[in-house]
């Protein structure tokens, strides 16, 4: 009753105006609305005291802090500045409505932003605790096991391709152009509703991330937990982005090779090369290392967050170098193709008239592309290792361990500093 008596509005306001929808961003503007009250109470002070009844003065006074709040304002964040522009002018002209002194009425002032921050505070911790890094870490953690799904479920849809003849379905059979089916008849090809959610869960899991980022990031540790490393997840994020545009590929062109099959004959000699099983085992082997990793990091991470406190740091980047094979997995993919496709160029019938010389630039166009997604998500896989690496070893505690004793020599890796080390 008395704490709140007339100007008790203020900390429902503060309450109201602080709540966003992430808590990284509510915290930083908590933060901004007191610095914002703290400048003005003192401008205010020192305005009142100055000009005392001299409203003319007063007025000149706003418009000048108005000004410098707009020339000093940080872009990424402007509420502190603006709140504080705002507020020199509630809080001289406030006390005179409330008929206080503005020496009563700055204390009152800034007591009841605190108590409305303190209460945001208390509910957003501890009554309801809900926090923009842990999303993060979560989600990076929950990425791999997604793109493990993905990849058993790609793999799972290809291998059935060689099955399929063009009695099987049908696909629009009256078309000229060679490339058709990567152009436009792959979309008349239905994945399997496994495959359509395994892509989903990969898009909805980077979306979350991305969106908790940049919260995250200014979110306060509380000293309950490790602060993002801006630099890194940017990176492993926008190396994400990328590798989903590679999944999106590689869907289009396995819906175009089934589509392909189901032109060919069951005679056709290409089926005797069986490229779906060599893609399909290309997409299997991908799966198998990313499940490797992610039970490994189910063991240093069994709460499902990237961050320290539940195993060794020798342990985390153990888990972590597990990446680096994927240089090996490409080299691997590579080397099925090529014998593959040497194979592929020895059968001369392939580009003769008919059906062949129709199929033949389209369903070429399609294995390249199809090679290409899978070895630009292998690349990314593995940049992604080297961006949690960096994450490891820039936010990390401090932690002195030796690392790459697989790889024939022993590097001693000072974790928690700033190094670029591993980003080149």
């Amino acid at each position: 009753g008395h704490l709140a008596y007339t100007q008790g509005v203020w900390v429902g306001v503060t309450v109201a105006s602080i709540s966003l929808e992430t808590t990284g961003a509510a915290y930083t503007k908590a933060l901004d609305r007191l610095w914002g009250t703290l400048i003005a109470a003192a401008y205010s002070l020192f305005v009142d005291k100055v000009f005392h009844v001299n409203a003319i003065a007063k007025l000149l006074a706003l418009t000048l802090i108005t000004f410098i709040s707009i020339l000093v304002s940080n872009p990424n964040r402007p509420y502190a500045s603006r709140y504080a522009a705002t507020s020199v002018g509630s809080i001289l002209y406030g006390s005179f409505d409330n008929k206080m002194l503005v020496d009563d009425y700055v204390p009152t002032r800034i007591m009841l932003i605190f108590v409305g921050v303190t209460i945001f505070l208390f509910v957003e911790v501890i009554i309801f605790p809900r926090s923009s890094r842990t999303i993060v870490q979560a989600q990076t953690v929950q990425l791999f096991e997604d793109l493990e799904q993905f990849f058993y479920q790609s793999s799972k849809s290809c291998s059935a391709i060689t099955s399929v003849s063009g009695k099987d379905e049908e696909i629009n059979d009256n078309f000229v152009d060679p490339l058709w089916m990567l152009r436009h008849g792959h979309k008349e090809v239905v994945v399997t509703s496994s495959l359509k959610d395994s892509v989903s869960a990969v898009k909805k899991t980077f979306a979350l991330a991305k969106v908790e980022m940049r919260p995250g990031t200014l979110e306060p540790s509380l000293g309950m937990n490790v602060s993002l490393d801006d630099v890194g997840y940017d990176r492993l994020l926008s190396e994400s982005e990328n590798m989903i545009v590679q999944i999106d590929l590689l869907v289009v062109t396995l819906q175009s090779l089934r589509g392909y099959y189901c032109q060919i004959s069951k005679e056709h000699p290409v089926r005797d090369l069986q490229w779906p099983s060599l893609v399909s085992a290309s997409l299997l082997r991908i799966a198998q290392q990313l499940s490797e990793i992610s039970d490994e990091f189910r063991l240093v991470f069994p709460h499902g967050l990237f961050r320290p406190g539940a195993s060794n740091i020798t342990s985390i980047i153990g888990a972590v170098s597990l990446f680096r094979r994927f240089a090996q997995v490409r080299l691997s993919i590579l080397a099925d193709v090529e014998d593959r496709h040497a194979s592929y160029l020895d059968l001369d019938d392939i580009a003769l008239s008919g059906e062949g010389a129709r199929h033949t630039p389209g369903f070429r166009l399609t294995l390249a592309l199809a090679v290409s997604a899978m070895l630009g998500v292998a690349q990314g896989l593995q940049n992604c290792g080297r961006h949690l690496e960096r994450i490891v070893e820039s936010s990390f505690p401090l932690e002195e361990v030796k690392c790459n004793e697989n790889y024939g020599h022993t590097t001693a890796i000072q974790f928690g500093g700033s190094g670029d080390s591993n980003d080149s």
